[in-house]
């Protein structure tokens, strides 16, 4: 159980936001680039538990690695996030027109043809890169609106100002309440539905699928409402590629009424898409979210971790 925050913790935070913003809408996106490679410096430095596990995740994912390189990557994780935590701020302020413009759109093609099936789509991405970019494009492409699952923040200050945020362009932030009856809804609109599996989820909700050779609790929700609605699954990537651009891709569809019969299955079908994810996370190793704790179960030892399956 999650310990309760004080009030003067999430005033304190929101202090350092409204900072941030402040710099954020001043600067220019170089400067942004900068400075929050510098503040992920310091979160590195000062943020031990969070390094504990950055150290643990990249041992694991990686175990033919370096320790130097090793420790390379963990740096480049920590400045890239920075980076985009502070052009997110900047980015507050943009118009659909400013935004395309700093976004390459790749693959678009891939969520046309699963649009036109006329089952709504869901858009499978994971916290790599920018995944607020990413939901941003998606909303200005899918013109019967998009709406993304979300874990609501524990600031409930901030969880005020990101909401804000994704609804920018129209978008819908779903919460915990009715949430699959949202998703439904907003298919038969013949819309789309981000969800992010990438993070650990309760082992009484969750699957076992490998990730990165290793055994990794996920939600199952993704692949359950695909077999339950036939709606086509595109991967979405929202990718950084430099002070103000970024690359956002649609990966080719899968369509669950197409699949083999023994692939037609939940646990099969999640870890279709945890290996999708893996697979993206490789071509871009310093912009996932290593500072979540994946495989906490394996990290404290409560279960054994078997061998890798490849480096």
């Amino acid at each position: 159980m999650s310990r309760r925050r004080s009030a003067l913790r999430n005033r304190v935070e929101y202090g350092a936001y409204l900072l941030g913003r402040a710099l954020a809408h001043r600067a220019g996106p170089r400067v942004l680039a900068r400075v929050g490679g510098t503040v992920g410096d310091l979160y590195l430095a000062t943020g031990r538990r969070r390094r504990e596990i950055l150290e643990f995740n990249l041992r694991l994912a990686f175990p033919g690695m370096t320790p130097a390189d090793r420790k390379r990557l963990g740096r480049e994780v920590a400045r890239h996030f920075g980076r985009v935590l502070l052009d997110g701020l900047r980015l507050q302020k943009a118009t659909p027109e400013t935004l395309l413009a700093q976004v390459d759109v790749v693959g678009r093609k891939h969520l046309d043809a699963a649009l036109e099936r006329g089952r709504g789509v869901f858009l499978l991405s994971a916290h790599i890169g920018s995944w607020e970019v990413a939901a941003l494009t998606a909303g200005l492409l899918v013109p019967q609106g998009f709406a993304v699952v979300n874990r609501p923040l524990d600031n409930p200050l901030l969880e005020a100002e990101l909401a804000r945020f994704r609804a920018l362009f129209g978008n819908r932030a779903l919460g915990k309440e009715n949430v699959t009856r949202e998703m439904l809804r907003q298919l038969r609109r013949g819309g789309a539905v981000g969800i992010l599996i990438d993070q650990r989820t309760l082992k009484e909700e969750g699957v076992l699928v490998p990730f990165f050779g290793h055994p990794a609790w996920t939600h199952p929700v993704l692949g359950k409402l695909a077999l339950r609605t036939a709606a086509p699954v595109v991967p979405i990537w929202g990718l950084w590629e430099g002070p103000g651009r970024y690359t956002v891709r649609f990966d080719p569809p899968t369509f669950p009424d197409e699949l083999p019969e023994p692939e037609r299955d939940e646990v099969a079908l999640t870890a279709r898409f945890t290996a999708q994810i893996e697979a993206v996370i490789r071509e871009h190793p310093a912009q996932w979210l290593w500072f979540h704790d994946r495989w906490r179960s394996l990290r404290l030892g409560e279960e054994e971790a078997p061998p890798p399956t490849r480096s």
